[in-house]
């Protein structure tokens, strides 16, 4: 006979967002069980690599920063509540030719809700950020709110304290099957049931393994390789240190973000999007499929290579990264989150998909997560990752 635990609510993954939720919950007194299959900070998913850019200016969609907002005062109370620096406030720049989506979409962020930013010329962003090789006639979107958000130390923060508040956390522990219920849902740990009023599920790139109903949303939830690379700085570099997070348009379409040198000695980059309809290059796959059970494949000489020719556009570094990492990426049909009850998923919160920009998000994604654990609403504007949302659009219509 299966052991039972008994509690109000169940928050299963303790990575990035539930970690987050975890900490809320517990803080506001509910009486929580939080379960991880690995250890908190663990490099398996999605939410490790020392650094997370967060900045407003959102060029991936105005409609963003809204929730931006809320998670940078969330952000600072989880600083607050654990005495530590978790986000590193550097500024964002934001680069590409004139009608790139890093430059037009920041520009209507800015212009839709009123934030301060520079819109740099060629010459402003060579004389101000000597560490970027400036093409001619490229462009920058300058912004003070913006910043590296450091993810291991954030999730261990926010688990400490959800402890510290009570919160029981069951560690290396998996989750079998889900039982959705609207009274009573149920988590299986093997010879362990653990029964409560709500079930949270965050659990990243095993979303759609975990919750098969959800597999097909939108056209399919998938999950995909990414490579991070860290690169030496030379002994005449630009200032660095000193720089803001960026993120890239290539001409052809590539998107590549990065951080000023953190440790004073590398500095990371990462490809988000490889150009629309571009060939493969082989071994460097950006985007191919992944089993989260086994893990993306780890890094090699071609990636090395790819990173190494994006590099090129920073001054001051190494051509080829000194290290690399792999991580996951949850992506949606629409690359826009998934938060919120699904009506085939009675009993249960859920919240995935984060499409590789999410991690920015996860204080105010926490926050919304245990208001709808506990009241099934919450004031936060997450209504634009309705997981129905795909049930009102016409047929032939994007």
């Amino acid at each position: 006979m299966a052991d039972l635990l008994e509690t109000d609510t169940v928050v299963v993954g303790l990575g990035a967002m539930g970690a987050q939720t975890l900490w809320r919950l517990a803080r506001q007194g509910v009486d929580a069980i939080g379960i991880e299959r690995f250890s908190p900070g663990h490099d398996r998913g999605s939410s490790h690599g020392e650094s997370r850019i967060i900045r407003t200016a959102y060029l991936e969609g105005e409609e963003y920063v809204p929730f931006v907002r809320a998670a940078w005062r969330a952000w600072a109370e989880l600083e607050e509540a654990s005495g530590e620096e978790l986000v590193r406030r550097t500024g964002a720049l934001m680069l590409g030719a004139p009608d790139s989506a890093a430059v037009t979409g920041s520009l209507a962020a800015a212009e839709r809700h009123g934030l301060a930013v520079e819109h740099l010329t060629t010459a402003d962003l060579a004389a101000r950020f000597p560490q970027h090789a400036v093409r001619p006639g490229e462009e920058g979107v300058f912004e003070q709110e913006g910043g590296a958000v450091l993810p291991e130390a954030a999730i261990l923060a926010a688990v400490r304290l959800a402890r510290a508040a009570g919160a029981r956390v069951l560690t290396d522990t998996a989750v079998t099957r889900i039982e959705p219920d609207a009274d009573r849902p149920r988590v299986h740990l093997g010879d362990t049931v653990v029964r409560a009023r709500r079930v949270v599920v965050t659990v990243g790139s095993w979303l759609p393994t975990l919750l098969p109903s959800l597999a097909g949303l939108g056209g399919g939830i998938r999950v995909e390789r990414r490579v991070l690379g860290w690169f030496r700085l030379t002994e005449d570099a630009p200032p660095h240190a000193r720089g803001p997070v960026f993120a890239r348009d290539e001409p052809d379409g590539t998107l590549w973000y990065g951080f000023p040198s953190l440790d004073g000695r590398t500095v990371k980059i990462g490809v988000h999007a490889e150009a629309p309809g571009a060939p493969r290059r082989p071994g460097a796959q950006w985007g191919e499929p992944v089993d989260p059970d086994a893990g993306p494949r780890a890094p090699d000489e071609a990636d090395a290579r790819r990173l190494g020719e994006l590099a090129a556009g920073l001054r001051g570094v190494e051509p080829l990264p000194e290290r690399m990492a792999a991580c996951m990426y949850t992506m949606t049909s629409d690359e826009h989150f998934v938060i919120g009850h699904h009506r085939d998923l009675p009993g249960l919160v859920v919240a995935g998909g984060f499409s590789g920009h999410g991690y920015k998000f996860a204080s105010a994604v926490g926050s919304a997560l245990a208001d709808l654990a506990r009241n099934g609403s919450t004031d936060l504007p997450v209504t634009m990752f309705d997981p129905h949302r795909w049930d009102r659009r016409v047929p032939g219509r994007p």
